[in-house]
């Protein structure tokens, strides 16, 4: 699975600079995945319901970014986390209510009252509302637009990490890596299921170290 990190934008980069923001997490104002958390998050706020609705506990997920130079001479993608999917939930306050029992911050995909989007400051402003001088209403029509999908796509999914890697160290994958294992580039925006008999030969062949028992 694919997203756009922080860093795919001039204005991504110098946030990432500005507030020390780890460079590949997602660059939206709701972080999706929000894969920060102690507990990552997956919603249905970017794909609505093409991807969340279709995971289930014990499913592994991989996720990359999407293809871009990096500061790199070739374009390549990052793998940034392997993630075990740990519970699933039919609507964010289910979810919210989760993390409450456990003392824990919400992640910041979770819409519920009382946790606001991170300010358009410290996102990529890849948005449709771009064009928009205020921040504040940038910031707003932004939420908007996700509030009224996790309307319509309410599916939370809680993850345990296996491997996270957010900073300029996270593995750089070509295709032909994908290729080697994979026999093809699979699709990666709304990736159909894959055999989870290959992920140790994907790990392996970016020499990426998981426990022995994972995924």
């Amino acid at each position: 699975m694919t997203y756009t990190p922080l860093v795919a934008t001039e204005a991504g980069r110098n946030a990432s600079e500005e507030h020390g923001l780890p460079p590949f997490i997602d660059g939206s104002i709701r972080r999706e995945p929000d894969l920060e958390h102690v507990y990552p998050s997956i919603s249905c706020l970017c794909r609505g319901g093409k991807f969340a609705p279709r995971l289930r506990e014990r499913d592994i997920v991989v996720y990359l970014t999407r293809k871009g130079r990096y500061e790199e001479p070739v374009a390549h993608r990052r793998l940034t986390a392997v993630l075990r999917v740990l519970q699933v939930f039919e609507s964010h306050g289910e979810a919210a209510a989760w993390y409450r029992t456990k003392n824990l911050s919400l992640p910041s995909n979770c819409l519920v009252p009382g946790n606001p989007p991170n300010p358009v400051s410290r996102s990529h402003r890849h948005n449709r509302h771009s064009h928009l001088a205020d921040e504040d209403e940038f910031t707003r029509r932004w939420d908007h637009d996700y509030r009224a999908r996790a309307r319509r796509f309410a599916r939370f999914v809680v993850c345990r990490p296996i491997k996270v890697i957010l900073g300029c160290d996270a593995p750089i994958v070509h295709d032909e890596d994908l290729e080697h294992v994979f026999g093809k580039v699979p699709a990666t925006q709304n990736p159909g299921a894959l055999s989870i008999a290959l992920i140790p030969a994907l790990l392996e062949r970016l020499q990426i170290d998981v426990p022995p028992s994972c995924p």
